[in-house]
């Protein structure tokens, strides 16, 4: 059994799993257990800590707002204590208990502001599991006949973002399909979860296939191509940018030019 003990810091952090089974963390008391395709919030400042019983590995993407908390200087960070928790996962987590499945939304829809002094900061949902976002974008492909979906990830109580400072979104973009040119305010991270295609990034082609990951710059002209049916998990700094009215989205009249190729991948957990 291998374990992280517990401690705090004030970057938040959230977890997209891409492989393995068994692990389960802990966040402010919840067991949560983790699973491939699921992502995970660990709010600013809450206690996490995480354990794997078994002996396989388990690889996820960890997202932070690390650059933003640093460049504000506001970086503060507390061990916990270095006895193991006596907390065992149960199949749902306390949040997902009071949540369930709720906290999916079409990117389209824009977060309904709740005036609740004791939200607009992370998600009481902790756990979003990956049997509902497949559903959820299964659904969307199949009621409106398009060929990509969009789902943000949001506050099922409030529908703002999961994070004050960070936006998940997961794309699904079918076989053949190529998306519209698009220009937005904030940088990206990519993880590509499903399938194999390339990314045109302000001219350049980048292939990926599951398991890559790439960044697109902010206001870079975006589209995306799918070789077969593809699942991209986004992270952006979005709401950060919404917050100090500097959030703009563009789409393009037409598709951009390729002006070239680029063969290279990043790190690749598949």
């Amino acid at each position: 059994m291998s374990s992280r003990p517990a401690h705090r810091h004030t970057p938040a952090a959230l977890r997209f799993v891409l492989e393995g089974s068994g692990v389960w963390t802990l966040v402010n008391g919840d067991a949560v257990h983790m699973a491939p395709g699921d992502l995970i919030l660990t709010p600013s400042w809450s206690w996490h800590e995480h354990h794997n019983p078994g002996t396989e590995p388990m690889i996820w993407f960890d997202g932070l707002d690390l650059p933003l908390v640093r460049n504000l200087d506001a970086i503060f960070f507390e061990p916990g204590g270095e006895e193991l928790s006596s907390y065992q996962p149960a199949l749902a987590s306390r949040s997902e208990d009071c949540y369930g499945t709720a906290g999916l939304l079409p990117a389209a829809d824009e977060p309904v502001i709740v005036e609740d002094p004791a939200t607009g900061r992370s998600s009481r949902l902790l756990a979003y599991r990956w049997a509902a976002v497949d559903a959820a974008l299964s659904r969307l492909t199949d009621s409106t006949g398009q060929r990509a979906a969009v789902i943000r990830y949001a506050d099922p109580a409030t529908g703002r973002d999961v994070m004050p400072t960070m936006r998940a979104e997961l794309h699904r973009v079918l076989a053949g399909h190529r998306t519209q040119t698009t220009r937005t305010t904030g940088s990206g991270i990519w993880v590509v979860y499903h399938g194999s295609g390339a990314t045109v990034i302000d001219g350049r082609r980048f292939h990926w296939s599951a398991g890559d990951m790439f960044v697109t710059p902010s206001w870079a002209a975006v589209d995306h191509e799918a070789a077969d049916d593809a699942d991209l998990f986004l992270l952006s700094d979005w709401p950060a940018l919404a917050a100090l009215g500097l959030a703009r989205t563009r789409q393009a009249g037409q598709r951009q030019d390729v002006v070239a190729e680029e063969e290279g991948r990043g790190s690749a957990c598949g």
